[in-house]
């Protein structure tokens, strides 16, 4: 069984995008797609958390286009990431899938859901929220700057270490782990999206957050997702804020919608605990 660290990528053709993937984990059972965060790509997975779950079901990473080693550009509205993955998804003739969403790719996973329900049967939002609409807060613009503004691998290192854990000695040593882990764990690694991508990221995140494209958001069409959630976020989220996952799962009325905070913690909550996030998602997917 080919793990994080060892499978191949592999490239698929969707519509005119040329797309990498990455297929592997246990040979059974429904595969879990996986959507990144803001400028990662599939080189910026925790390996502690993915291969626990990719030992008991099949993982699938994405480039989405413009991103990593995938072609094309990026898009500037969720819509189309979401649609992306769908076409991927098609196009390895895959009839259904569980759907995971990590901040950006939240947000990402939610409309496939939503404009896509007969591919996702189960779906995970962590560290993410709904699109604006009232009782969604944004978060200080001045974390999100950190994260789009580094180009050196130093200021990678800093502003992930930043935003994604608190400020506590204990807390940013965890973050070091966690960094080293993921820089380690495969070569030949892609870079975060550069700084053109970024802007594109960004305008897609500001017709999410700002209110003036509802139609294309998940505020007002939650109530039309009707599978089972699994919401998971850290205590005190500087880039999402954490009261955001409870308004998510407060809008789930009509999923089996299930809310756990991390204590301690906040946006990397799923690399600070990967050992038991993990357990929680193969407990959740498995149900």
């Amino acid at each position: 069984m080919s793990t994080y660290e060892t499978v191949k990528d592999q490239y698929i053709q969707a519509k005119r995008v040329k797309y990498a993937y990455r297929y592997f984990g246990a040979s059974n059972g429904i595969p879990l797609v996986l959507n990144i965060h803001f400028r990662g790509t599939v080189d910026h997975w925790d390996p502690n958390l993915i291969n626990p779950i990719a030992a008991t079901r099949p993982i699938i990473l994405i480039d989405n286009s413009g991103v990593g080693r995938s072609s094309g550009e990026i898009p500037e509205s969720y819509t189309e990431w979401a649609q992306n993955i769908v076409d991927v998804i098609d196009a390895l003739e895959i009839k259904q899938v569980d759907v995971f969403g990590f901040s950006m790719g939240g947000f990402v996973a939610q409309l496939i859901a939503l404009n896509a329900p007969h591919l996702v049967r189960k779906l995970i939002l962590a560290g993410t929220g709904p699109s604006a609409g009232p009782g969604v807060q944004n978060g200080n613009p001045e974390y999100l700057e950190i994260l789009a503004s580094a180009t050196t691998e130093e200021e990678n290192n800093n502003g992930f270490l930043r935003t994604f854990y608190s400020l506590s000695e204990k807390k940013q040593a965890l973050g070091e782990l966690w960094w080293k882990r993921m820089t380690a764990a495969r070569p030949n690694r892609a870079d975060y999206v550069g700084p053109d991508g970024t802007q594109r990221q960004i305008a897609a995140a500001k017709k999410w957050l700002g209110g003036e494209f509802r139609e294309d958001g998940s505020y007002d069409r939650l109530d039309q997702i009707k599978i089972p959630v699994f919401v998971a976020n850290g205590s005190n989220d500087l880039l999402i804020p954490t009261e955001n996952s409870w308004v998510l799962w407060k809008r789930l009325v009509n999923a089996e919608a299930h809310l756990h905070i991390f204590p301690d913690s906040g946006h990397g909550f799923l690399n600070e605990y990967a050992d038991m996030f993990s357990k929680q998602i193969i407990e959740f997917l498995d149900a």
